[in-house]
């Protein structure tokens, strides 16, 4: 494996309890929004955002640009994309690479907002360092799977866990190095 940085990559989602980070058409309205369930504390230890193009699409549909002006990078296939948001850009190389100009730049914690495809790209370059996932006590069926298919077995050391009295738990994991598949 290349270049790895010393930044630290943090997966924070919410999930349905059958692994769904958005319901049929990016459908969200399931995500309890009665508290921030440690959102905010986590928000500003973090500088600098990563998400894949889709995300940013429904992000961008939420009307106000949700992330102030804390760096964003946008990851697709399409270099020309256009991006029209506060403090954000476009990346699409290999994602060592990024987190090597976003520690050259100055960035120390990164937040892996999504969407599931980027996860599995991240996740099979061994570039996620925690997981941390709000599990809503609802079951959607079908969706935006936070885990698609296709990455590599890797696993977990629990760091924490939350319980709330409305059901959602959060867990809070570091990522141990992927094992590779035999070939």
């Amino acid at each position: 494996m290349g270049y790895r940085a010393c930044v630290t990559v943090t997966l924070f989602v919410a999930t349905s309890l059958d692994g769904y980070l958005a319901g049929p058409d990016d459908d969200l309205s399931w995500l309890f929004t009665d508290q921030d369930y440690g959102f905010e504390d986590f928000f500003e230890e973090v500088d600098t955002l990563i998400m894949g193009r889709g995300t940013y699409e429904v992000v961008c549909g939420f009307g106000k640009w949700p992330y102030g002006d804390k760096a964003n990078v946008v990851v697709t296939r399409n270099p020309d994309l256009e991006v029209d948001t506060p403090g954000t850009t476009v990346f699409s190389a290999a994602l060592p690479d990024l987190l090597k100009e976003l520690e050259e730049d100055g960035a120390e914690k990164i937040w892996l907002v999504g969407g599931g495809e980027l996860v599995r790209s991240f996740l099979s370059e061994n570039l996620i360092d925690e997981i941390m996932v709000s599990l809503h006590p609802v079951l959607l069926g079908e969706g935006v799977r936070l885990f698609p298919h296709g990455f590599p077995h890797t696993p977990l050391g629990l760091i924490g866990a939350t319980q709330y009295e409305n059901g959602l738990v959060q867990l809070n994991y570091r990522v141990k190095e992927a094992v590779k598949s035999p070939e």
